[in-house]
Formats: structure tokens, sequence, C-alpha cells
């Protein structure tokens, strides 16, 4: 019979590139629920668009796009986006590395 753990934690905080990246991969023998996702715009004069993927980087894989005015900010929540095994939750901005993407969740452990 397998244990498993539970451990809320913040799982990454990054501010985001052009490209898409993976911030948050889960470990293996590990399910990971996303809870919240807080995006900021530290621009203090330009608007810029996020655009969020879970279990890959394609854009099949795309959750939403968000434009966040200048000096604003997101908060995702409630979401329990799931992601298995060696899957990814990524991000990336239009221009600039002005949004800094912080994420927390709940890894659950089988041992």
């Amino acid at each position: 019979m397998s244990t498993i753990t539970r451990t809320p934690k913040k799982l990454s905080q990054s501010a985001l590139s052009s490209s898409a990246t993976a911030y948050y991969t889960t470990p293996s023998f590990t399910e990971t629920q996303i809870t919240e996702i807080w995006l900021k715009n530290n621009n203090i004069t330009t608007t810029r668009t996020v655009t969020v993927y879970a279990h890959g980087l394609t854009d099949s894989n795309i959750l939403f796009t968000l434009s966040i005015s200048a000096n604003g900010s997101a908060l995702i929540s409630n979401s329990r986006i799931v992601l298995a095994t060696t899957e990814v939750l990524g991000a990336k901005i239009d221009t600039g590395t002005d949004v800094i993407m912080t994420t927390y969740g709940i890894e659950e452990v089988t041992s």
C-alpha cells in the first residue's frame, strides 16, 4: 500500500520572458495541483500581455492569455490545474521581463 504525502507550497516565482518557458515541472512520483497564480506587471507605463500554459508549451496547451495593466496585478485562484509527473506550468510575456509570476499549489507524492 502506498502512502500519499500532500505538501502545500510556493512552486515558483520568476520574471517572465518573451519565450514560452517552463516555470514549474512536476517531480517524479508526484501529482501537483496549481491553486493560485499571481501575476504582477512592474512596468509603470505599459500594459503587458501574459500567456499561461499547462501540461506543455505548445499552442495547444494554452490555458489563457491575459492583459495586465501598467503597475497592475492579477490573481487566478481556485483553478485546480492538475499536472502529472513531468508536466509543466509555463508562461510568456509579449515583450520584456516586466511581469513576475508566482504560483502556489499542492504536491502529492506517492511512495
